[in-house]
């Protein structure tokens, strides 16, 4: 048979096997070799995009975790930079401030304790006369005021029985006295009665009016307080039941002439207060706390037994305890009156902390064991909260206790012109230091010379490293440095510990 003729403008079916075949090898070979034009390609395209930058949203050149990181392993110019992304700075608390020069002093760490002020911190009630506990007013813990009711003690002793009656004895007797006088006065003026009868009656007077004094003191020294003598006086009766209540302020006590209104009667009249005890200064509207109760109803008490313990804690102090090689920098402390820094561990986020604290006094013993001797400073104690209970009662709480610890910082030396920063924004490798500053959205990690490091803070050097207002990381410096390793591909794991 005779073939027919192709038809025009189509190729024989050979040479299209031919160009597909072409076709195909040109596009493996094109596949083969993208990483040598696809940069050249895109860089013509944006000329302000990089080899890297390309790259970048490859899944390929990405972590494991499809995060994009964004450096420029490429440049020198960027190779201590590193991004941090919105939701990385919240998960690690990333903190920015700026950093100005000032003055820094140099510290040293002591260790201390709260403890109570000798004296002042402390009152026991004692009972000043022999007696059975009939009522008790107050719990232990609760809060009281000066005048407030205590205890209900009944009096069992002779003695002070017997005193009480001698006195009320005498002031009859000083009343039979004056009314007589009274009678003869007239009399002996008109001649009817001889003088000597008069001057009898005035010597009789004396007389009595010295054995009452006599009287009055000896029941002050068995335990009668002088507003309870002045209600035998002005009563005429005896004491048989009496109220100890919290004692007075110091200033509010003076002497109580008897049968004479000599001040405003007292608010309190049955305040039981000791010689003593008027000497010592004491704040003007005191508060205490019912600390400890050794009593209980029907018990029987003397002269002398403790009945509670008041804790007055609105003023302690801290106690603090240096090493004997630390006596110079301590003592120079206290001349200069430098100010300390009290940092209490609470277990709160951030430790409490006291500024302007000033060394009172150094202890001038030192105790041989330890080779360490005592210095102390005046603590102003703070009011957490009073709290009102079911029983109408109020119990308060301070935030300083005695036996709390404490860490003193002392200053020993000052330094001008300084950055101060807290000490986790500086990471530290082998000899060098570093810190991290704001560079637009990026964190550039800033060589710096560390003049004094401790747990808290850091200085640096005013060197030009970093300038007055640059802003850097206050924190997490450690762990920025770690992102940086991971993304110039030192082979640090920056996702260990971390939950995607």
């Amino acid at each position: 048979m005779t073939s027919l003729p192709p038809k025009a403008g189509r190729k024989p079916r050979g040479a299209r096997i031919g160009i597909a075949v072409l076709l195909v090898l040109a596009a493996l070979s094109a596949w083969g070799t993208e990483k040598y034009w696809r940069p050249f390609i895109a860089s013509k395209l944006n000329p302000s995009a990089t080899t890297e930058g390309s790259d970048s949203k490859k899944p390929s050149e990405s972590d494991e975790h499809g995060h994009d990181h964004g450096h420029d392993h490429g440049s020198s110019s960027t190779a201590d930079m590193v991004s941090i992304s919105d939701q990385a700075r919240k998960n690690l608390g990333l903190k920015i401030a700026s950093v100005e020069p000032q003055d820094f002093w140099k510290r040293i760490v002591v260790p201390g304790q709260v403890a109570n002020l000798p004296g002042h911190s402390e009152r026991r009630i004692n009972a000043t006369v022999q007696g059975t506990i009939q009522k008790i007013y107050v719990v232990q813990g609760q809060t009281v005021r000066p005048g407030d009711p205590l205890f209900e003690v009944q009096v069992t002793s002779e003695l002070l029985a017997t005193a009480q009656a001698n006195l009320l004895r005498i002031l009859q007797e000083i009343v039979v006295n004056e009314a007589e006088l009274k009678r003869v006065e007239p009399i002996v003026r008109t001649g009817a009665v001889a003088q000597k009868q008069l001057i009898d009656l005035q010597y009789e007077k004396q007389r009595l009016e010295s054995s009452r004094m006599v009287h009055i003191q000896e029941l002050s020294v068995r335990g009668l307080t002088p507003s309870q003598v002045k209600r035998i006086v002005e009563d005429k009766s005896l004491i048989r039941n009496f109220t100890v209540r919290v004692p007075a302020p110091a200033a509010s006590v003076d002497e109580v002439k008897l049968g004479a209104a000599t001040r405003p009667p007292s608010k309190s009249p049955d305040i039981m207060l000791s010689a003593a005890e008027v000497e010592v200064p004491v704040e003007k509207d005191p508060v205490y706390i019912i600390e400890r109760m050794d009593v209980f109803p029907g018990k029987l008490v003397n002269p002398g037994d403790e009945l509670c313990d008041l804790a007055l804690h609105s003023h302690l102090q801290i106690k603090g305890e240096a090493f004997e090689t630390e006596s110079s920098q301590i003592y120079r402390a206290l001349t200069e009156k430098w100010p300390v820094t009290a940092i209490f561990e609470l277990g709160d986020k951030e430790p409490l902390q006291r500024e302007n604290l000033k060394i009172l006094y150094a202890s001038s013993v030192t105790d041989p064991q330890a080779r360490s001797f005592e210095f102390f400073l005046s603590l102003t104690n703070e009011i957490i909260r009073d709290q009102d209970g079911p029983d109408g009662r109020t119990y308060r709480s301070w935030r300083f206790k005695p036996g709390q610890q404490v860490q003193l910082l002392v200053p020993v030396e000052k330094w001008e012109e300084r950055f101060v920063i807290p000490s986790e924004a500086v990471v530290s490798e082998g000899a060098e230091s570093y810190v991290f500053k704001t560079n637009g959205k990026l964190l550039q990690r800033q060589p710096v010379v560390i003049e004094y490091r401790d747990a808290r803070q850091a200085v640096i050097a005013n060197d030009g490293s970093v300038f007055p207002g640059d802003e850097i990381a206050t924190n997490q410096a450690y762990s920025l440095n770690l992102a940086l390793k991971k993304a110039s591909g030192s082979g640090v794991d920056l996702h260990a510990g971390h939950n995607h």
